[in-house]
């Protein structure tokens, strides 16, 4: 992490610190004029606020990956935000210190919550650390759809008086072969989309560029022209309710938008103890397009090729190779028998391996604590973390 030895000892020693910048640096940041290095450093030294133990702090994953950029200077407003409601913080950039951080927070007393800065693929690589303290967002991506959806906004005072006096939603997860996701799985056409435009965007060294809606033009384009549209078989393993069926494009949703804000799955709830499954039978790029309108119209689950069904338990297989997404990222392949394990299609090597014979997907009830902006008349009756149905108090 960004700490240096003498701030640990400090730390460690169990004297009271103050959260507090150094004169030069706390003024640069209330101007917004200074600006990190690559390492998360301002000026040679770190963004982190220093803090005692027991004292409240927050950790903070960041990516600057992310949409167009700019996450050092939201991480930057965040940091001094914080400060001036006496937070300290700690900043992780790389998958390694985004697992230390996770394990630090369940460890090192008073972290109020972990911050996602990015997009919807940072919020997942913080869900699948699988933390044990609440989760925010400051939206920093292309979609967002998970800030969306938990009103979280792009600003950091917001957020930061939200981290302040919020309160604690507790939300479903689902577990698609090993790995969690908060929105959704695609198998398929739109799991195709994805995978090429990561692919567009992953420089050969393996640096993924910043990204924008118009860079999904050319995947889509590509997509139509070649993706082959085969079979998915669906076995829903729910006891007493099994069922199978078969179709070209299968979503599995635990929030119920998909990019653009399109409501594929409205009725789903992150709080139900149940995934909403969307099967699009028939194949074809203008079939896919017409699917598409009856989205964005509101009226896809009446169509007879439609399928939509709540589930706990479900089991994937398929002939060919079909392409997976999680989240809006790539997550590998579905393959057919006997053609071994799928690597994970994305660049880096923080993600497992998937198996190739089928994939299991299923809800994992309460998995994980979501920190959301609380209303103003129950913030007015009740403390900064309080407990309302369906809310988790926090201490």
């Amino acid at each position: 992490m960004a700490f240096s030895n003498s701030v640990l000892k400090e730390q460690w020693s169990g004297r009271r610190m103050k959260p507090s910048l150094p004169g030069d640096i706390a003024a640069g940041f209330s101007e917004g004029e200074l600006s990190p290095s690559l390492n998360g450093h301002v000026n040679g030294r770190p963004v982190n606020l220093p803090f005692a133990v027991g004292e409240p702090w927050v950790g903070i994953v960041a990516n600057r990956s992310s949409g167009t950029g700019g996450n050092n200077l939201l991480v930057r407003r965040l940091v001094g935000k914080l400060a001036k409601l006496g937070f300290g913080t700690e900043v992780a950039w790389t998958p390694v210190e985004r697992q230390t951080l996770v394990a630090e927070a369940e460890s090192r007393p008073g972290c109020r919550c972990l911050v996602a800065v990015g997009g919807d693929g940072t919020v997942s690589a913080l869900v699948n650390e699988q933390p044990k303290v609440p989760v925010t967002v400051l939206p920093a991506g292309t979609e967002n759809l998970a800030a969306q959806h938990f009103e979280l906004r792009r600003n950091t005072a917001a957020l930061a008086r939200n981290i302040a006096a919020g309160q604690v939603l507790r939300a479903d997860l689902g577990n698609a072969a090993g790995r969690r996701f908060l929105l959704m799985a695609g198998f398929g056409f739109d799991a195709d989309v994805v995978t090429r435009h990561h692919r567009a965007r992953t420089t050969r060294s393996g640096r993924v560029k910043h990204t924008h809606r118009a860079a999904y033009v050319e995947p889509i384009l590509r997509s139509s022209l070649f993706y082959r549209f085969p079979h998915i078989n669906v076995a829903i393993e729910d006891s007493g309710r099994e069922e199978t069926l078969r179709g070209t494009t299968v979503f599995v949703f635990n929030l119920p938008r998909y990019a653009l804000g399109l409501p594929f799955a409205p009725q789903a709830s992150q709080d139900d103890g149940l995934l909403d499954l969307v099967v699009f039978r028939d194949p074809g790029p203008f079939q896919a397009l017409y699917y598409l309108w009856r989205v964005f119209c509101g009226t896809h689950l009446d169509h007879p090729s439609v399928y939509h069904r709540r589930f706990r338990r479900l089991t994937l297989t398929s002939n060919e190779a079909i392409p997976v997404q999680l989240d809006g990222d790539p997550a590998g392949f579905l393959l057919p028998p006997g053609d071994g394990a799928a690597g994970d299609g994305r660049a880096g090597s923080d993600h497992q391996q998937e198996p190739a014979r089928g994939w299991t997907i299923e809800v994992i009830p309460g998995a994980i604590d979501i920190l959301v902006p609380c209303p103003q008349t129950a913030a007015s009756s009740a403390g900064p973390f309080h407990r309302r149905s369906g809310i988790v108090g926090v201490s």
